[in-house]
């Protein structure tokens, strides 16, 4: 599976791993799964790390980058609290495009959403800023990331 995801520090954090290719259908398929059955669990979350660094294409569409920052905004409106983290770093082999996407799909979700949302090169200034974030904002300060 392209899309893999992991509850971290007992269900207060969450990580999605995107690799290799990733298309329409899974994405959204991903999306509508995670975020419509799980509405009470990620109620829990106080961060999410979205790591594209292992995904080398992105075959999605311009509707697909809507529908899946629509998912993203209902959800937000249920829960306004999370930190999100979104990792974008082009692996050998992957495409310019591919950062184009992951980047559009970011600002669409900060439009859209009322979660506080970076972008980062790497996933050990994500935690970094997530570790900082959620200690000022949630007072929680022994994440381990695991």
């Amino acid at each position: 599976m392209p899309i893999e995801i992991q509850d971290l520090d007992g269900g207060r954090g969450n990580l999605i791993v995107n690799r290799g290719t990733v298309t329409d259908q899974e994405l959204i398929d991903f999306w509508k799964s995670h975020l419509s059955h799980n509405k009470e669990r990620i109620k829990t979350y106080k961060y999410i790390i979205l790591d594209n660094t292992e995904l080398t294409k992105m075959a999605i569409t311009e509707a697909t980058v809507d529908v899946v920052a629509e998912l993203f905004a209902d959800t937000a409106k249920a829960h306004p609290d999370p930190l999100a983290a979104v990792i974008a770093y082009a692996t050998v082999g992957a495409n310019l495009d591919l950062l184009k996407r992951i980047e559009r799909l970011h600002k669409l979700f900060i439009y859209r959403s009322s979660w506080e949302t970076r972008l980062f090169r790497t996933k050990g200034q994500a935690v970094r800023w997530i570790r900082e974030r959620v200690r000022d904002k949630f007072g929680i300060d022994d994440l381990t990331f695991s």
